[in-house]
């Protein structure tokens, strides 16, 4: 997984989460990412900045099913906002680290589609 992670990208990333939500997130390490994203919140409020209202509600307990639902919301607006499905990723790439650099390229996308679309964070 690290050898496909791209450091570059993933600091301008994470400042852009940064910027839009707040939230710091580590961008050295795929793991470290990961697990800062996991529990789903900063994604639905990156969102909710993105396309305001779009998660109506974020879920903020620690069970795993609400955490993996908050997931996937976010991923289902990525596709929603214009990101093509191969950008894009699913619950399992975040939650259970199967494929983070996958995550990292969603987030790329879903930035490149918010610049296009005029969205300033």
């Amino acid at each position: 997984m690290a050898s496909k992670w791209d450091r570059e990208v993933a600091r301008d990333i994470c400042s852009w989460i940064q910027r839009a939500t707040g939230a710091s997130v580590p961008s050295d390490n795929p793991s470290d990412f990961a697990e800062e994203l996991k529990n789903g919140q900063t994604l639905c409020q990156l969102a909710n900045k993105i396309q305001p209202g779009t998660v109506k509600k974020i879920n903020k307990m620690k069970m795993p099913f609400q955490m993996m639902e908050n997931i996937g919301w976010f991923s289902d607006f990525v596709t929603a906002y214009g990101v093509p499905k191969e950008y894009g990723f699913v619950t399992v790439d975040l939650y259970e680290k199967q494929n983070v650099p996958q995550v990292l390229i969603a987030l790329k996308w879903l930035k490149i589609q918010a610049e296009k679309k005029g969205v300033k964070l």
